[in-house]
C-alpha cells in the first residue's frame, strides 16, 4: 500500500506497515507497543480523539487532518481514516494515513502570496477591479474614493453599475474587448457614474 496502514489495540500500535513507520520517522520496532497519541501533536490530540470517535461510530465519513511529531522533531501533516475491526479475536482499529505535508505547505504559501497580492493592490491609490465576463470579482480599497462604492458592494455585480447607460456600457465593452483581442493592453478615457449619481470621466487601463 502507498498509505500508512496500522492496527491499534488498546490504544497501542499492534501492527504497522513500513510506510506508516517511515511517515512517523521511527524504526518499525520502536513504533510497536507505543500509544497511538504519542506521536500526535499535543494541540491536535483532543480534536482527533473526537473525529476518530465519530468515524468509528459511523457518524463521519470524511478523512480528517492532524499533525504528528516525528522522532527527529519534524512536524508532518497526516490525512487519516479509521475503521473498527476484529483483530486476534478482539475489538481493534484499522487506520490508514497519508502524508499531506507538501500539500499543506503549498496551500500555506499560496495563501501568503494571495495576502501579499491583496495588500499590494489595496496600497495602490487607483481603483483596481478584477473582471470575468464583465462581472466584478475583485475590487481594491481605492474604488471607494473613485466610485463611492465599498469593495464588498461591487464584488458580484457587473460593471454596468459604473456606467451611465446601457448604451455606453455596451459600446465601451465592445471597444475594450475588441482592443484586447488585438493587443495586450487597452487605455482610454471613458464616462462613468459614481454611486451618488455624479458623472465622472476616468482613465481606464485594461
Amino acid at each position: 500500500s502507498h498509505a500508512g496502514v496500522y492496527v491499534i489495540l488498546d490504544r497501542r500500535f499492534e501492527f504497522l506497515n513500513g510506510k506508516a513507520a517511515v511517515l512517523a520517522g521511527y524504526p518499525l520496532e520502536e513504533m510497536l507497543g507505543r500509544t497511538c497519541f504519542d506521536i500526535v501533536h499535543p494541540e491536535d490530540r483532543e480534536a482527533i480523539r473526537e473525529r476518530a470517535r465519530e468515524m468509528l461510530k459511523g457518524r463521519r465519513s470524511a478523512p480528517y487532518e492532524y499533525r504528528i511529531i516525528t522522532k527527529s522533531g519534524q512536524i508532518r501533516w497526516v490525512l487519516e481514516t479509521v475503521t473498527p475491526i476484529q483483530y486476534k479475536g478482539r475489538r481493534a482499529i484499522l487506520g490508514n494515513s497519508m502524508d499531506i505535508t507538501a500539500q499543506k505547505e503549498h496551500s500555506r504559501r499560496l495563501q501568503e502570496l494571495e495576502a501579499l497580492e491583496a495588500s499590494i493592490l489595496d496600497a495602490i491609490p487607483h481603483a483596481v477591479l478584477g473582471l470575468a465576463k464583465r462581472g466584478i470579482n475583485f475590487a481594491n480599497d481605492a474604488v471607494d474614493a473613485v466610485f463611492g462604492w465599498r469593495p464588498e458592494e461591487l464584488i458580484g455585480k457587473t460593471t454596468r453599475i459604473l456606467y451611465r447607460s446601457d448604451e455606453e456600457y455596451n459600446d465601451i465593452g465592445k471597444f475594450v474587448y475588441s482592443t484586447l483581442r488585438r493587443q495586450r493592453t487597452c487605455s482610454a478615457e471613458i464616462p462613468c457614474r459614481r454611486m451618488d449619481g455624479r458623472e465622472i470621466v476616468v482613465r481606464l487601463h485594461a
